[in-house]
């Protein structure tokens, strides 16, 4: 063997004999804080399966007829409100605006030339009248002038008229120009296309369908037992959602008063706290409604939770180790989460802090063990046999 060799291998050698040790003692403690399973008695709730609605779903229509001349939106394109949808072809409305916006001008020209014919008639009538007050003008010549300002002033009110009736026909040209052009009356995506581009349309025909994806709620069906159980208005309610394998909060908006005669069913309406705007319309739900009926229920805290692709689970402790089981989540009551576990039981010990990168089989050093009469004395065994002392729960190690 060449120096070089020895030299590595008395490295490894040395290394293992360090390490080694460090090995045996298998693998380090994990700081953690418990808290315990109970049993409460509580109001109990069941799953009313509904859906997500938007309270927002508009097929939106032309007011015009014509050529559609620009369709850039497709099938879950978002818009805002005010966006321009489609735009029909508008060369005859534009054309149309141009003429009108002449020809009130012309009529503004005609007003202003009345004005000042019949601002010249009235000079002349105060002079023919100064001058009959001296007696240098006849009856005759004052009745003129005066029957001349009258027939201005007609011919300046039928101008005003004439004037008036372009500017609406300008108004309204306008407003169909403006209607050629389609906008989103609130923001939303686009579900359904009804027209593509080429395509002629007519006064009324849908060229989009859109719906809002913030004004949503829940719809669901409860059984007429739980109405009376269920809370006022503003009452939590969670929500299960499977397609984003998540329970959110809502509130109750109502209960709508009337059953389907056949499953006696009432609808209720519950607004969800969806922060993430992950909610779609048409997803399916299960809204949990009181049942009316109390029963002993297993419950633990909600720090204790944790969740993977199979499901949800806590680690509880297992004479030290940690230690997996599984739960069903049911329903929160009095701040706690009550489930159904095939290991859990009342009174033993669930992880609820340092759990989030624990493993199976990992030893639990008890950082809250002062409130759990059988941590101590399982510590106290420990220590007369010989093991380390757990760390300072206050400096955690």
């Amino acid at each position: 063997m060449n120096p070089r060799s020895r030299a590595i291998l008395a490295t490894v050698l040395t290394t293992l004999a360090v390490v080694a040790p460090a090995l045996a003692q298998g693998p380090p403690p994990a700081n953690v804080r418990l808290d315990r399973v109970t049993q409460e008695t509580v109001g109990q709730q069941r799953a009313a399966t509904g859906q997500v609605v938007s309270l927002r779903r508009a097929d939106v229509a032309t007011q015009e007829a014509g050529l559609v001349a620009a369709l850039d939106l497709h099938l879950g394109d978002a818009v805002e409100k005010g966006q321009a949808l489609v735009r029909l072809d508008d060369l005859r409305a534009r054309l149309e605006v141009d003429r009108l916006r002449a020809r009130v001008r012309a009529d503004e020209a005609v007003v202003n030339q009345r004005k000042a014919e019949l601002a010249q008639a009235e000079r002349d009538l105060s002079r023919f009248q100064q001058l009959a007050d001296m007696g240098s003008v006849g009856e005759s010549e004052l009745d003129d002038a005066s029957t001349l300002v009258q027939s201005r002033r007609a011919i300046l009110a039928e101008a005003d008229a004439n004037l008036a009736t372009d500017r609406a026909e300008l108004a309204l040209a306008q407003r169909t120009l403006e209607d050629m052009t389609v906008k989103a009356p609130f923001a939303g995506r686009v579900v359904i296309k009804h027209t593509e581009l080429g395509q002629w349309v007519s006064v009324g025909d849908p060229i989009l369908t859109i719906v809002s994806l913030t004004d949503l709620e829940a719809r669901a069906d409860i059984p007429e037992r739980s109405v009376g159980a269920l809370g006022a208005p503003g009452s939590p309610i969670e929500v299960d959602v499977p397609a984003l394998g998540q329970r959110l909060t809502g509130t109750l908006i109502e209960i709508v008063p009337t059953a389907d005669s056949l499953s006696r069913l009432f609808p209720i309406r519950v607004k969800i706290n969806d922060p993430k705007g992950r909610l779609r319309p048409g997803m399916s739900l299960s809204a949990l409604v009181p049942t009316g009926e109390v029963a002993p229920s297993t419950t633990i805290s909600e720090d204790a939770i944790l969740r993977n692709a199979a499901g949800e689970y806590v680690y509880f402790d297992a004479g030290g180790f940690s230690q997996v089981a599984p739960i069903v989540r049911l329903f929160t009551a009095n701040s706690r989460v009550i489930i159904r576990s095939p290991v859990l039981r009342p009174g033993m010990l669930v992880v609820t802090e340092g759990n989030e990168r624990m493993y199976p089989g990992q030893p639990l050093n008890v950082l809250n063990a002062d409130l759990f009469p059988e941590i101590l004395e399982r510590q106290a065994a420990a220590q007369s046999q010989g093991a380390p002392p757990a760390a300072d729960p206050e400096g955690e190690g």
